[in-house]
């Protein structure tokens, strides 16, 4: 009885070690947990990015200044819905612009090749390294 009671604590000790040494490795999936009341000028923001409910429990929208400072805003407020339209109209309404946060990638479809091309069917099914999801504990 002795025994496992100890097991069960060092497995406990072991995920809640590794918890923190995750949290220190890398930044969190969430990169709002609150909205800010701050309104910032349209003119001053550069791109913004959606962070969906979910594992973040909120919605928000992550703007980034031309200082480079981010702002975490509710989607339902007047001048967030603004900000939104002038930088899609300013950007051309890039669709990267407004890639919701915890989304996974889309991916293209490749052309057939030519059967005389020396590539093998291994180099076309590898997924390239910038495609792939972040990596989260």
């Amino acid at each position: 009885m002795g025994s496992l009671s100890i097991s069960l604590l060092l497995c406990l000790a072991t995920v809640l070690l590794s918890d923190v040494t995750c949290q220190r490795k890398g930044r969190s999936a969430c990169s709002c947990l609150k909205t800010t009341n701050t309104v910032v000028q349209k003119e001053n923001i550069v791109y913004y990015r959606r962070q969906l409910a979910g594992r973040c429990h909120i919605d928000a929208i992550i703007f980034t200044t031309v200082r480079n400072r981010i702002i975490c805003a509710d989607p339902k407020k007047p001048w967030v819905i603004r900000a939104i339209q002038y930088v899609d109209k300013k950007k051309g309404a890039v669709k990267s612009t407004a890639r919701p946060v915890n989304s996974t990638p889309t991916y293209k479809t490749t052309p057939a090749l030519n059967t005389t091309s020396d590539l093998n069917t291994t180099q076309l099914l590898k997924e390239p390294d910038h495609l792939k999801p972040a990596k989260i504990c």
